[in-house]
Formats: structure tokens, C-alpha cells, sequence
């Protein structure tokens, strides 16, 4: 890799990272796992950009621990990689709770919060916490559990834009003792494109950004 391709995907890479890692990887629980089970989850991804000349989604990831607390709600927590990487803390801890079960038509509905903790390493000025808001509607399609859902994250900010939200749709694929997750998401849907650093590729009415994320689950 030449020296101006190396800046360039740093470049490309440093611009994209926060309009991902305030939505991070995939949704940490679509449905709480039960009282005592456990796995571990890596996932990457976010909004299409040209890299190389290449569109990809940008590969922001997400190392997570789940933890069922009983049979409704689920604790998780996790570092961010790429945030690292880049010299930075990058930290998330959240509870997901169960809070209407599927019946007929009615999906089923987890209600998601989270905390995200950032910093510049060697310098705690730079520490920003952010609260995040989710709410996810699944349909359970098997026996096995292949779940389509859909739903929402909302990351809560203290300077404009306050509010920062991203539709999803997805669906979890069971393995074994691995899931498969993939999801769509459209990031920042309120914010215009045009004045960003980097041309993403996909922007419905010039607002946010789409992206693609995939996760890989292991149940230790």
C-alpha cells in the first residue's frame, strides 16, 4: 500500500467513525437469551463509502459480552476495536429487556439502553459518555429461531444535533452454538449529506447515510 492510499483510507476511515460508532455493530440482544447463558459477539460495519475506488461498508467493530440476567432481560458489555485503533477508549455496558412477547401477529418487543464511554487515551478531558435508546420488533420465523426484526436506535448528544437516530432491519440466523446477524441501517436520517467529508455512497434523499452490518455470535 502506498504511502497517499494509506492517508486516504485513514482519511476516509477517521470521518466515517462517528456517524458509526454512535449506532455501534449490530443490536446487542433482538431477544434475551435466558437466565444464565452467556456468549460472545464480534461484529463490523457501517455506512458505504469509496474506499480504493471500492464502496464497502466502513469496518467499524464491536467486541461484545451477553449475559442473560433471567429469562426476560439480558446485560452486555463491550470495546470497540477500531476506536482503539485509532487511540482511543472506546467502551459500551446496557441492559435489554423483553417487554411484549410475540402473539399471532404482534411481535415481540425488547426495549434496549445503553451507555457508550469515549476518550482520547493518556488525556480525560476528552471523556464523553452518551446514553442510547433502542427498540426492536421481531418475528420468530422457525422452530430453530431465525428471527426477522426491525426497529430502532437513538443515541442522545449534548450539542446539536441532540438527537441522533438509526432505523434497521435485520435478520438472525442460528448455527449451533453460533448466530449469524445482518442488518441494514440508515444512519442519521435527519441530517443532511451534502456537507459531510466523505461522499457516501447510499443517501435516500440526501439524509444520513446507508449501511451494512454483520455480527457472529458464539453461546459460551
Amino acid at each position: 500500500m502506498t504511502r497517499s492510499k494509506a492517508i486516504t483510507w485513514f482519511t476516509v476511515l477517521i470521518a466515517c467513525v462517528f456517524i458509526a460508532s454512535v449506532h455501534c455493530g449490530t443490536v446487542a440482544s433482538v431477544r434475551p437469551m435466558g437466565k444464565d447463558r452467556s456468549s460472545l459477539t464480534f461484529c463490523s460495519g457501517g455506512p458505504v463509502a469509496p474506499v480504493f475506488d471500492i464502496q464497502m461498508p466502513i469496518p467499524y467493530s464491536v467486541l461484545r459480552y451477553r449475559r442473560g440476567l433471567n429469562e426476560n432481560t439480558d446485560f452486555h458489555c463491550g470495546i470497540h476495536p477500531t476506536m482503539m485503533v485509532l487511540g482511543n477508549v472506546a467502551l459500551e455496558v446496557g441492559i435489554t429487556k423483553l417487554i411484549v412477547d410475540q402473539g399471532g401477529w404482534r411481535p415481540a418487543l425488547a426495549l434496549e439502553g445503553s451507555a457508550y464511554l469515549f476518550m482520547h487515551v493518556f488525556d480525560i478531558s476528552t471523556t464523553r459518555a452518551y446514553p442510547e435508546i433502542g427498540i426492536v420488533a421481531s418475528y420468530n420465523l422457525s422452530l430453530r429461531g431465525h428471527l426477522i426484526y426491525f426497529g430502532f436506535q437513538n443515541i442522545i448528544q449534548y450539542d446539536e444535533p441532540y438527537w441522533i437516530s438509526a432505523p434497521l432491519i435485520g435478520v438472525e440466523l442460528p448455527l449451533g452454538r453460533f448466530n449469524i446477524n445482518l442488518e441494514a441501517k440508515w444512519y442519521a436520517p435527519q441530517e443532511r449529506s451534502d456537507n459531510r467529508i466523505v461522499d457516501y455512497t447510499l443517501i435516500p434523499a440526501d439524509k444520513g447515510a446507508i449501511g451494512f452490518v454483520w455480527g457472529l455470535s458464539y453461546r459460551l
